[in-house]
């Protein structure tokens, strides 16, 4: 562009200028003013035209063949203000600038992704929050989701176990789902993710769609919320920058409040207990299960990255290496991945995108119940004979219960895993007028699963079918093509636009499972096996069709408003509704922008938003609404087959109406605030209603129940102070209530899979049912368990105690779902040094401690090993005592340890997520050695976690149920980064 306007004025002369004029150049550097760290990737623009450039890795800029005279320079990077300066050029000369940019907590020219669309923050009329990736690289991990825990108000993401390969669990503004699937939707670069997430060092940043006036462009699937990923692109016209990062460190076991006992605590412990077989035993032998079963584990990651760019094209090229080890033996996440983006314009009106990404991830899984018998076995028992041989477990003086010793079969049993990941994307982008694009995006995603177990002959597990075999492997396939028209016109103060469009999608899976008995030692293929004992196929397909568009106005910058509207068929619903509409209205109003706000001059943006729509949720199996059969039954020894599930033809969307009112304000250039209140009807919910025994089946799945969620969510960003030392906060904090409001028949049913929860209306999703402990008779050391006493009409009129469990009466007990999440995260910058601490809370949710079942049962388990007391615990032991645990009897008190509210605890946390400490050294220094960049760190996860819960961990599964419990890890880890 720069040099057809050289080339024309050489031609035609130019105002002020005479043909032939040699031009100047422009030079610069855009820094940090804070921290006078060079800004990479800052935007310097000439005033009033389209030339610009930007900072390479140095922050150094250059404009050649710029015409001589004078020129307004303007230079912006996100998270800090703009500043201009007044050049001016001469002709055959350098003219040289820099710019010390102040940071600021609002940039309101920011682009955000939202739908199929970018619009700037001050653009927005929807619920969306941004993690950027400063955010997302202090936590170790090897998946994304992983990282986002605590950012963003109203994200609640939570995990049951500390398994490196271990899947988190995430919802976005509670659940409102019962039968069908709660996840949100996850897109890639704005296209719908096959199963395929990107590698969190090759994500730019995430930005979470919360309201439906954001994800209603997503209609179908968007019900649960949405999250953009978007990954790293390079800058056109840039010089090509290498990076590489490396990390290693050291990741230990956290048991929070739970111990347990040693040889002689546990001999103590038998000696108060009525009728221990083992009162009075003195045994010699204390083994530590835990520290057989654990270790100090390692974690290494290494990445490295190539991106630029020139006029036409820009790349980015990344590859990475991560390996966790767990803490448990013989456990250990291994990744390795790659990702090509690139983006060439062909002509000044045509783009073609290419972005390819690849993923091996091989998993080693402990083979033996060490995660179990770590906790269970006894310390008077020896893993090991007088010779140094291992034990079985079964010799005649053992004495645990399982009669087992974990470390035996982990000399022969194995179980990996392996996944291959594959995700090819080719986006073309027309213009076809100055208002006017057409852009189709078109994407395959490819994804195989392989597992394999072995147990030996020689082990416990493999004796039953003389050595077993298990493999298994799962394919699937998603092919997405997604095609819009976009346009953007303004008259005068009148800016209107808007997109149309068109999608299909489709899915297939495949998979086999393969299980042979009678396999000699060491043999690791099929063939060998001696019998099949069992073997099982699976194949699944569905489609989707989609049209949507959207239309966007606003008056003068101040005013805004959008619609949009989008119709989605599905092949897993009824032959009789596949369709389904949906719709979203929002509007915001910028009042700063308003005449009377002229005076505002510490107001940089005051915004109030509504929106309204619906979205749709489609996480069903893919033949549900079908009548099936199964034909592996023979009857009199032909092939037979028997009806498995009742169709429903009339099966169509579960419906999630949602509303959302807003401010966002922004001040003094350091405060930061965003307020939601919103409220989420799930409606024609997807669920499992149980059937009548004479239809033949147990349950069909029917578009019955409403769900309603509700809450508040804040989030605020501060610049504390910024001269010289900057120290910056960042805070979130979302509200949440959860109601059924509607059940088939209106009658309470068992809140599947969890036997002990139950739905019903008027509760709460995952409410507890079950006998309300009472505490224990001061005078028997009995249990004791509410009992209510009703009238003829079921009306309680009474409650008295009892020491019979079969008496107690089942009550709602409160629910696993927290009260509000959140994240608190506080950053200190000096002369280069950055230290960051990162703090998550959860806060009201109740947590049913399985584990005490075992390990606190009052005798129950006599053979098994038994937690520490908590201090403010203590066991009766005679008249009088008020004691929070029964009297010990072997063989269990009367029920005691059986399923009740005594082992609901409040699962309220506050963990030190992460702390950080960085350093970036001087530019001087690293130009020397001919590095652009160079940083060094240090890095500690999950340090330090303040909690009531007596388990390992208070942060469980979704389900509220904490048993033995894979422990997260405590890691420090050591980093170096480099760019040249």
């Amino acid at each position: 562009m720069v040099g057809a306007l050289v080339a024309l004025s050489l031609l035609f002369g130019t105002p002020g200028t005479v043909a032939g004029q040699e031009t100047g150049r422009i030079e610069g550097v855009i820094a940090d003013a804070e921290t006078d760290e060079p800004l990479p990737g800052a935007n310097v623009l000439l005033a009033g035209t389209d030339e610009g450039t930007a900072a390479g890795a140095d922050g150094r800029f250059t404009i050649a063949d710029v015409e001589p005279g004078p020129y307004t320079l303007e230079a912006t990077f996100v998270g800090f203000q703009a500043q201009a300066r007044d050049v001016t050029v001469s002709e055959g000369e350098t003219t040289r600038v820099e710019f010390a940019l102040q940071p600021s907590v609002a940039n309101l020219e920011e682009t955000v992704v939202v739908g199929y669309t970018e619009k700037s923050r001050r653009e927005l009329t929807t619920s969306v929050e941004t993690v950027d990736e400063a955010d997302l690289n202090d936590i170790t991990a090897g998946d994304v989701t992983s990282l986002l825990q605590g950012k963003s108000s109203g994200l609640y993401v939570t995990t049951g176990s500390g398994d490196p390969g271990a899947d988190p669990s995430i919802r976005i503004r509670g659940t409102g789902s019962i039968s069908a699937g709660a996840d949100p939707l996850y897109v890639v670069d704005g296209t719908i993710s096959g199963g395929v997430l990107p590698d969190p060092n090759t994500i730019e940043s995430v930005t979470v769609l919360k309201d439906a006036a954001a994800s209603a462009l997503y209609g179908s699937r968007a019900a649960n919320g949405v999250v953009l990923i978007n990954t790293k692109q390079g800058e056109r016209g840039s010089e090509t920058e290498v990076s590489i990062q490396a990390r290693t460190g050291f990741n230990e076991q956290t048991t929070g409040n739970f111990s347990v006992l040693d040889g002689s605590q546990l001999e103590g412990l038998h000696d108060q207990m009525d009728g221990s077989s083992y009162a009075g035993e003195d045994f010699s032998q204390d083994t530590d299960w835990q520290d057989l079963a654990f270790r100090t584990a390692m974690t290494n990651n290494v990445e490295a990255s190539v991106t630029g760019g020139s006029e036409n094209t820009s790349f980015y090229l990344s590859g990475n290496m991560y390996r966790e080890e767990g803490t448990l033996e013989e456990d250990a996440l291994t990744q390795f991945g790659g990702r090509v983006n690139v983006s060439h314009s062909v002509t000044e009106d045509f783009t073609v995108d290419t972005r390819l990404n690849g993923r091996y991830t091989d998993e080693t899984n402990n083979p033996t119940g060490a995660l179990y018998e770590a906790y269970t076995n006894l310390p008077w028992d020896a893993p090991r004979s007088e010779d140094g041989s291992l034990r079985t477990g079964r010799e005649s003086d053992w004495v645990g219960r399982d009669n087992t010793n974990f470390l035996y079969p982990l000399q022969y049993n194995e179980d990996k895993s392996r996944q291959y990941d594959f995700n090819g994307t080719l986006k073309l982008d027309y213009s076809l007028l100055s208002w006017l694009s057409f852009e189709t995006t078109n994407q395959a995603t490819l994804q195989r699963d392989d597992a394999d177990q072995y147990r030996d002959i020689r082990t416990q597990p493999g004796s039953e079918n003389e050595g077993e075999l298990f493999n298994s492997y799962a394919e699937s396939t998603t092919l997405l093509s997604s095609s819009q028209f976009s346009f953007d016109q303004s008259v005068g103060k009148h800016n209107a636009g808007g997109i149309v469009g068109f999608e299909y999608e489709s899915n297939h899976y495949s998979g086999f499972d393969a299980e042979g008995g009678g396999v000699f030692p060491n043999l690791r293929a099929l063939d060998v096996s001696a019998e099949a004992l069992d073997v099982q196929g699976t194949i699944t397909k569905s489609n989707f069709v989609s049209g949507f568009s959207q239309f966007n106005y606003n008056y003068d910058r101040t005013y805004f408003a959008s619609v949009s509207i989008r119709r989605d068929g599905s092949s897993k619903f009824g032959e009789n509704n596949r369709y389904g509409n949906f719709y979203s209205v929002a509007g915001s109003w910028a009042l700063d922008n308003e005449p009377f706000a002229d005076g505002w001059e510490e107001v940089q943006e005051l915004k109030l938003r509504a929106s309204y729509g619906t979205t749709g949720n489609a996480s069903i199996g893919d033949f549900i609404t079908r009548e099936l059969y199964n034909f592996g039954t023979p009857y009199n020894e032909e092939i037979g087959a028997r009806p498995t599930q009742q169709g429903n033809p009339d099966l169509t969307w579960e419906i999630a109406r949602k509303t959302n009112v807003g401010v966002d304000v922004s001040v003094f250039d350091r405060v930061d605030l965003s307020v939601d209140a919103y409220r989420r009807v799930n409606d024609d919910l997807l669920q499992n209603v149980p059937q009548p025994s004479l239809t033949g089946y147990t349950s069909q799945i029917q578009n019955v129940g409403k769900v309603r969620n509700q809450g508040l969510e804040v989030s605020l960003s501060t610049i504390n102070f910024q001269e010289g030392f900057r120290w910056t906060t960042d805070f979130n904090i979302g509200f949440n209530s959860n109601e059924v409001l509607e059940l088939a028949g209106g009658a309470p049913v068992p809140d599947a899979p969890n036997a002990n929860q139950r739905l019903e209306e008027g509760e709460e999703l995952r409410t507890w049912y079950m006998r309300k402990w009472a505490g224990v008779d001061p005078e028997t050391g009995a249990p004791l368990w509410e009992k209510k006493i009703t009238n003829d009409q079921g009306t309680v009129v009474d409650t008295e105690l009892t020491s019979n469990y079969n008496d107690a009466t089942l009550q709602m007990l409160g629910s696993a779902s927290p009260d509000f999440t959140g994240g608190l995260r506080n950053t200190l910058e000096y002369r280069g040094v950055t230290l960051s601490t990162f703090f998550n809370f959860v806060y009201g949710n109740k947590v049913y401690h399985s584990a005490r079942e075992l390990f606190d049962s009052d005798g129950g388990y006599l053979t098994y090993n038994y937690m520490e007391l908590e201090d403010d615990w203590s066991r009766w032991q005679e008249p009088g005592d008020e004691a929070t645990h029964p009297k010990p009897v072997a063989g269990g008190n009367r029920n005691s340890n059986d399923v009740s509210s005594r082992y609901i605890e409040d699962g309220t946390y506050l963990r030190l997520k992460n702390v950080r400490l960085s350093y970036n050294l001087p530019s001087d220094w690293t130009r020397s050695v001919s590095l652009q960049s160079a940083s060094v760190y240090v890095s500690g996860d999950n340090l330090l976690t303040l909690t009531d819960f007596s388990g390992m961990d208070p942060e469980v599964g979704l389900d509220g149920v904490a048993g033995t419990k894979y422990p997260i890890s405590r890691k420090v880890i050591f980093g170096l980064g480099v760019s040249f």
